[in-house]
């Protein structure tokens, strides 16, 4: 196959993403999905090593010894009950792609398809990374995948992810910050519960808990650069089930994300001087519990540079270069704080924002993975030949 016929593989693609959309699976339970993208690089010939059951590296060697460039996809689904009306709606009770992961994992099929039938043209190797479990914080894919040997010895390494803020036939590149790093945290206050009618027997754990919340928003506003975009939210406060009764304890939970990635461990210690001040204050116990989530996801200078070149080619006045970098985080920064790289957006709305990541109704536009596949196949080649 030759570049200029890569839409004649649209059909292909549609049809890979249409079944994966029908089928999805919650992170490290993607075994069907592994299974399927399996079975589809067997009718390739490309072969392949499974990673931790549901992970899947394939390798497409060139004609001849040179460079290794990784392209990503991730295969996971979220915990959402789909509102589309689509034909092919999940048929998984509860579980939907409502982040694009089953284009994502179509996209990649295509690139293989193509890059494969290309092999005797390629010099070097390229890397298909098939990760499951992007989605779960606790154990995100990307820190297993890049530790298998041909992930670690690549030379580059690319990946995008749809973006409703884009219309389709549109994509936007940027050097440096393009999505967040992000921490999930727990925080346990421990008092001495009591009645209501007499606050001076208790230690008021809800007490605790106002004040360090008040407490915590000195860390943006008093001791972070204004010019590092920083959030730190807190989203939940249980404490108490009843009027008259002061309970014992409090549990409070939050994210806190940045672009900056020396910060992000700062962060978390800065909360941790906060509570110890607060406990002592409030004759509490205050501990914090981090779930570290993914560094800032930083595209390399040089990496993004050949994304811009390649990208004119495939998206023409549709590139984007003013779009800013979003709060979400995204573990593809685990392969770009070992390997140079870029991460692309990719636009596929009809209108922009006509729907969001994470929403029932997520319903992007199907034409838009081709010209992905056009800017995977077009990127790996450019990169084999430098």
């Amino acid at each position: 196959m030759k570049i200029e016929d890569i839409k004649k593989l649209e059909p292909y693609v549609v049809k890979q993403r249409r079944y994966l959309h029908e089928h999805p699976e919650l992170s490290w339970h993607e075994f069907d999905t592994s299974k399927h993208v399996r079975e589809e690089l067997d009718k390739m010939g490309i072969p392949y090593e499974i990673v931790e059951k549901v992970g899947v590296v394939g390798i497409i060697n060139g004609s001849k010894s040179g460079k290794s460039i990784g392209i990503r996809a991730d295969m996971d689904a979220l915990p959402i009950t789909e509102n589309t009306g689509l034909e092919f709606s999940s048929k998984n009770a509860g579980v939907m792609h409502a982040c694009g992961h089953d284009m994502h994992t179509a996209v990649l099929l295509g690139t293989a398809k193509v890059l494969n039938e290309m092999k005797d043209e390629l010099k070097g190797k390229v890397v298909l990374i098939f990760q499951p479990s992007e989605e779960k914080i606790e154990k995100l894919g990307a820190s297993v995948m890049k530790e298998h040997p041909e992930v670690k010895a690549l030379d580059r390494v690319i990946g995008l992810h749809v973006m409703p803020s884009l219309k389709a036939g549109q994509a936007a590149l940027r050097v440096g910050p393009v999505m967040a790093a992000t921490d999930m945290f727990d925080i346990f206050i421990e008092g001495k519960g009591g009645h209501g009618a007499m606050p001076h027997m208790t230690v008021d754990p809800i007490i605790a808990g106002v004040q360090l919340i008040n407490a915590f928003q000195t860390i943006v506003s008093r001791e972070i650069d204004p010019l590092k975009a920083t959030v730190l939210s807190i989203t939940a406060f249980n404490a108490g089930s009843s009027q008259n009764v002061i309970p014992s304890e409090a549990h409070l939970k939050g994210t806190a994300r940045t672009f900056d990635n020396d910060m992000k461990d700062k962060i978390i210690e800065m909360m941790q001087r906060i509570a110890d001040g607060v406990a002592e204050a409030t004759r509490t116990k205050i501990r914090i519990e981090n779930q570290k989530g993914p560094y800032a996801t930083v595209n390399d200078e040089k990496a993004t540079l050949m994304g811009i070149e390649v990208a004119k080619e495939v998206f023409g006045d549709g590139l984007v270069f003013d779009h800013p970098p979003i709060m979400p985080g995204e573990d593809f920064s685990e392969y770009l704080r070992q390997t140079p790289g870029v991460f692309m957006f990719l636009g596929v709305s009809n209108v922009a924002n006509e729907f969001a990541l994470h929403q029932d109704n997520f319903s992007p536009r199907e034409d838009a993975m081709i010209l992905a596949v056009e800017y995977f196949v077009k990127y790996a080649k450019k990169f084999l030949e430098e």
